[in-house]
């Protein structure tokens, strides 16, 4: 029986209010409130095959139902039509075995559209950030992140409430990722400035929630068979709501190290005269050296994110905070590694890390260099690899709780056992978040 044939079968029996034969019956009266038939749309149900598409979306009325029997990529095209339309999709069902391909969906509209970026709306998210987090993302900053990143942008995904309010936003930069499987895309979104306004948090319920919305279109538009995974490191309500509702997986507590202000720098202290100390501070000064160096030693860190001198430049040299210090050890006029920091006013933030597995004196050297008289050095830094772990064990680096209890997480796409292989050998810093 054709796609078609099955539909208004279905659809007859259900408006009869005959018992339910198959899988498609089930599906359809699945997504209608409390399976009645009666609750069929009488002008809004639509049945699309194929690569048909559901057309000026804008036209629908206000309550359908829809069946679509395709390949996956037009049911996504037809949830994201629907979002952008301001409708809300309420329950969605498969055919079930008989009808594999089949999907069933209800939405209402509610006038809250996810639409993508447009030039101009960096001024509404500006405000928005401030309404959420009470306090100012600047214009540079946000452009650095999002506009300027050497890997693309901007990816956003923002929701605005019928009044044309903005009133959430997902979003994320990409980023280069080495040591994932050949056949696995290397690019990984890092997700952040994830908020939604207070005064719409209550708009829908749990996969329903205009936060919910705003990720699935960013999820269907920029991520689906396009990235690895996405990646982030949240707390509380939002790390509740992401494994809930948006298939996120808590990886681990973030990693979280301290050498304290009394703590004696441990090492081999006598070796680290043999290094040259620079702090850069220009691109320039970001030569081939720096790719050398990843090229090098990049396999001994396991999967890390792709830490080029492109990178690089944009990451540290570009990024309008005040305070961040890249500092390079070289010995004899070859480059052995570097360290990212920031001096604030209770601790030395070390942010990022990237040495010589060959020239481990060096770490001490550079760590004593970004060191500050009576403060802390705290960072994030993974216990994989081992080497790396046990020198900072040599340093003195003492594990704690993050102070905001966050955690690592992961959305997997294409890369589906993304998890796993960060948990295995995965390298990852402060630096590799918004955090920093």
């Amino acid at each position: 029986m054709s796609a078609e044939a099955a539909w208004h079968r279905s659809l007859e029996r259900l408006r009869a209010g005959a018992p339910l034969e198959d899988d498609l019956d089930h599906a359809i009266a699945g997504v209608l409130s409390r399976g009645d038939g009666a609750g069929l749309p009488a002008d809004g149900t639509r049945l699309l095959v194929g690569s048909q598409s559901i057309g000026n979306a804008e036209a629908l009325p206000d309550d359908v139902l829809i069946g679509w029997a395709g390949e996956a990529d037009g049911y996504d095209r037809l949830i994201v039509d629907l979002l952008e339309a301001g409708f809300r999709p309420l329950r969605e069902r498969a055919g079930g075995e008989e009808l594999p391909a089949f999907r069933v969906v209800r939405a209402r509209r509610d006038g809250y559209r996810i639409r993508g970026y447009r030039p101009g709306d960096e001024v509404s998210i500006l405000g928005l950030f401030r309404d959420c987090f009470g306090e100012d993302l600047s214009l540079q900053r946000w452009r650095w992140r999002y506009l300027d990143n050497p890997r693309g942008g901007p990816r956003i995904s923002l929701g605005f409430a019928p009044d044309g309010e903005l009133v959430c936003q997902y979003c994320a930069y990409p980023v280069r990722w080495r040591g994932l499987p050949a056949a696995v895309p290397i690019v990984g979104h890092q997700v952040g400035d994830t908020m939604t306004r207070r005064g719409a948090r209550g708009v829908g319920r749990g996969p329903t929630s205009i936060l919910a919305r705003t990720s699935r279109h960013f999820y269907l538009t920029h991520c689906s068979d396009q990235v690895a995974f996405n990646y982030g490191f949240n707390a509380g309500n939002i790390t509740k709501f992401s494994t809930r509702y948006v298939g996120a997986q808590v990886v681990e507590n973030v990693p979280y190290r301290e050498l304290s202000s009394e703590a004696e720098l441990g090492g081999h202290r006598r070796f680290g005269r043999r290094y040259e100390l620079l702090r850069i501070t220009k691109r320039s000064e970001i030569e081939t050296g720096f790719d050398a160096l990843f090229e090098r030693v990049g396999e001994r860190y396991g999967l890390l994110v792709e830490r080029s001198a492109e990178y690089l430049r944009w990451r540290y040299m570009d990024c309008p905070d005040e305070g961040l210090e890249l500092v390079a050890a070289y010995r004899r006029g070859r480059l052995a590694g570097w360290v990212a920091a920031k001096r604030l006013a209770d601790r030395v933030e070390w942010g990022d890390a990237l040495i010589d597995p060959a020239e481990r004196p060096a770490l001490r050297a550079l760590v004593a260099r970004i060191r500050e008289p009576g403060l802390p050095v705290v960072g994030w830094f993974t216990e994989r690899p081992a080497w790396w772990s046990r020198e900072l064990d040599r340093l003195g680096f003492v594990r704690r709780p993050d102070p905001q209890g966050l955690v690592a997480i992961m959305v997997p796409f294409v890369c589906g056992d993304a998890v796993e292989l960060v948990r295995a050998a995965g390298y990852y810093t402060k630096g590799d978040g918004d955090l920093f």
